[in-house]
């Protein structure tokens, strides 16, 4: 019926499998390649994709390609049942393994009922006419023999609960290698293309340039001295201040690796991260992306090029990726498609997890399991950095000299006893804040916003909290650093642990809410943290929000224990390591274990995703409310949405420009409490076109862009304590 075969729209199927083959790949990655859209041969399927826009009834393939596969090849059974998982999910996320020889799952029964193999005779006589493939065969009653050898294996391998997290990661591989390179070949239409050069001397010039820092310089030299290109697991623990960022990315960079991949804790922190590294990179050629659910691409750029641009940031696809740890830890462990688009490029890359303290000691034992496994499988080097470093093993070699610790003096904890409650705490901060830079963290949204409105008339007061905006944070970060370089008025922040990594701020005397010894630290980082003459002070102050136990659990419990030592002494900064070491081992005895190991032992990838996504959710029944920064903002969405469904285009380019729109919300997002959106006086609104995205108009009370939604219990009180 055809003379040509096309795999999508003016693209020749012969093409398209060329393209995605990789030097790199193992023999059975290149034949899951070879098999994944072998179905697309049918008839049916070439009339469609030569008028998508008729639509049709025979455009699925998935099926009938895995099968086609089983008839062909002759790997291992758990090769063979991987290649054909991996095929007949390359278009959805990819559903726990047993469920292939489950009810409506069973690969047999598909055999007797699918009306794919309906094609089947159709689709070997194309192929073999192709001349691209050698002697494709194969018949129903052939693949049934196989389907009973493949459910023997599968019942057996289910009893036994044999897999291993090697398993895991083996299969993962596999199947992230067929998605990213189908995708990127149906969108660039090209072999995947040799990164570019990362040009090192571009970061040595620009750390050059720094003032001379004898600490820091030292440190640098120290960790760049320990470069061992025949390790690839490494840890960099250093003091809060040494510039740990820029010498990681160098430490990187000598490896020569494809790519490096650069994790960071929270999305504002990535913002300026990007910043500063696009700025040494300036000269240079190299793609620097940020990857996180906020991240926007220029909509100037035609919409071929859009889709090139916004597959390539979402994919970890630059030489210089930055990202969020959330980010990593589902390519690590999800099983949706776009996940493992960014797994792939694990392959040959550097991976630096900064705040390694922040992978979550629910699973953190599995997280560097799978990170010892991909640096084998995959030839990648993982960096953990922080200042305070948990328990990661003995395969990981620290390229740090701790003795830095030993050396500091820019700071001491202090007990500080409220013998009258909150008043103490507000009169302690008052006295400090007229004539040094305050920070006080406490432990809640709510109490943050009433010490800040108790603060705000009296004093240069600034509010952090996670109920602001990305948009309106920023703005604060940027107004506190350059007032803190100035001494003619004092300022004082109030804010919740969101400050306490990576955001490059210096006061000189700073309050805590007792918290894990971790986050304690991590707070003190930011005080004293540029060596000046005087020596800082961090108070540690008892619970006054009355959620510290419920919000931190089981670290907390764990804290106080050492809790009682600051209360005997005080604790100076060169004290800290030994501090944090015995935190992280009491976590690491008590607390750590393998999380998802029998899900693992049965390769439930679905069930893996839903565990560790419900331990990052951590019951925390939130909503995306977008705050209007300013009226007709939500109109002007509207308008963009409406005329992108005006256009002539395909779904999917819809589809890209549609969320190129809701990026640009999403910078004026805030994930509200139910509780507390149900206590709003003004009606939240949905958005035209996007009706699961709600709203709050602009100038409505229940937000202030100096501290936030208001949390309800505010609105009642505000005047009755504060005047």
């Amino acid at each position: 019926m055809f003379d040509e075969f096309f795999s999508h729209p003016d693209k020749l199927y012969v093409k398209h499998i060329g393209n995605m083959i990789d030097e790199s790949d193992t023999s059975l990655e290149k034949k899951v390649k070879y098999f994944h859209d072998i179905a697309k041969l049918k008839n049916s399927f070439q009339a469609y994709i030569r008028e998508p826009e008729k639509g049709g009834t025979e455009k699925n393939h998935t099926l009938l390609s895995g099968y086609l596969f089983l008839l062909n090849n002759d790997f291992e059974n758990r090769d063979m049942l991987f290649g054909f998982l991996a095929i007949v999910s390359h278009h959805r996320d990819v559903e726990n393994f047993f469920a292939l020889n489950e009810a409506n799952r069973n690969i047999g029964k598909y055999c007797t009922r699918s009306k794919e193999l309906y094609f089947l005779d159709e689709v070997i006589s194309h192929a073999n006419h192709l001349g691209f493939y050698e002697n494709i065969e194969g018949s129903i009653e052939s693949l049934e023999l196989k389907i009973k050898d493949y459910q023997r294996y599968l019942r057996d391998a289910k009893r036994k609960k044999s897999f291993e997290y090697k398993d895991f990661i083996d299969f993962k591989k596999l199947y992230a290698s067929l998605i990213y390179c189908d995708k990127y070949e149906a969108i660039f239409s090209i072999e995947k293309e040799a990164k570019k050069s990362i040009d090192s001397t571009l970061l040595k010039m620009y750390i050059d340039n720094f003032p001379y820092h004898k600490k820091r310089d030292t440190f640098r030299k120290f960790v760049l001295n320990n470069f061992d290109d025949t390790h690839k697991l490494f840890t960099l623990t250093a003091p809060t201040g040494y510039g740990k960022t820029l010498t990681a990315l160098e430490f990187a960079l000598k490896f020569n690796k494809e790519k490096i991949i650069f994790s960071l804790p929270f999305t504002s922190i990535i913002d300026q991260t990007e910043e500063v590294i696009a700025d040494i990179f300036q000269k240079s050629d190299i793609d620097i992306f940020k990857v996180h659910h906020k991240t926007s691409i220029n909509e100037s750029v035609d919409e071929d090029r859009y889709s090139q641009v916004k597959f390539l940031m979402s994919s970890f696809s630059g030489e210089i990726n930055i990202t969020t740890l959330y980010q990593i830890i589902f390519a690590l462990f999800g099983n949706k498609n776009r996940d493992n688009v960014k797994f792939n490029q694990f392959k040959n890359s550097v991976v630096i997890i900064d705040e390694a303290q922040a992978i979550p000691y629910a699973f953190r034992k599995d997280f560097i399991t799978l990170c010892e496994l991909i640096s084998q499988a995959m030839n990648t080097v993982f960096i953990f950095m922080s200042a305070t470093m948990p328990v990661v093993g003995d395969r990981f070699k620290e390229i740090s000299n701790r003795e830095y610790f030993t050396e500091q003096n820019r700071y001491v904890l202090k007990w500080l006893s409220l013998e009258n409650g909150q008043d103490t705490l507000v009169e302690k901060v008052g006295a400090e804040a007229k004539i040094k830079h305050t920070l006080c963290v406490v432990n809640t949204i709510k109490k943050a916003q009433e010490l800040y409105l108790k603060f705000k008339d009296n004093f240069e007061c600034y509010c952090l909290n996670g109920y602001i905006t990305d948009n309106d944070k920023k703005k604060v970060i940027s107004i506190i650093a350059e007032r803190l370089k100035q001494n003619d008025t004092k300022i004082l922040l109030i804010s919740t642990q969101s400050i306490e990594a990576g955001i490059d701020l210096d006061f000189e005397v700073g309050f805590r809410e007792v918290a894990p010894i971790s986050s304690i630290i991590q707070t003190a980082g930011r005080v004293n943290r540029h060596f000046g003459e005087n020596q800082g002070i961090l108070y540690i102050f008892d619970d006054i929000c009355g959620y510290s136990d419920l919000i931190y659990g089981d670290l907390q419990l764990i804290s106080k224990t050492l809790f009682g030592i600051l209360k005997e002494k005080d604790i100076p900064e060169n004290e800290i390591l030994g501090l944090s070491q015995l935190y992280f081992e009491k976590i690491n005895a008590q607390l750590e274990q393998y999380k998802i190991e029998g899900e693992v032992k049965k390769l439930e990838f679905s069930n893996i995703h839903k565990k560790i996504e419900d331990i990052m959710e951590n019951g925390n029944f939130k909503e995306l409310i977008i705050i209007e920064p300013y009226d007709g903002f939500i109109k002007e969405i509207e308008v963009d949405l409406l005329e992108i469904k005006k256009l002539n285009m395909d779904k999917f380019k819809q589809k890209d420009f549609t969320q190129g729109v809701v990026k640009k919300l999403l910078q004026y997002g805030v994930n509200v409490s139910k509780k507390d959106i149900d206590k709003f006086k003004t009606n939240c609104n949905k958005v035209k076109y996007l009706f699961e995205m709600l709203y709050l108009p602009y100038g409505a009370p229940e937000y202030d862009i100096l501290y936030g939604v208001k949390k309800h219990q505010l609105e009642i009180r505000e005047s009755d304590i504060f005047g």
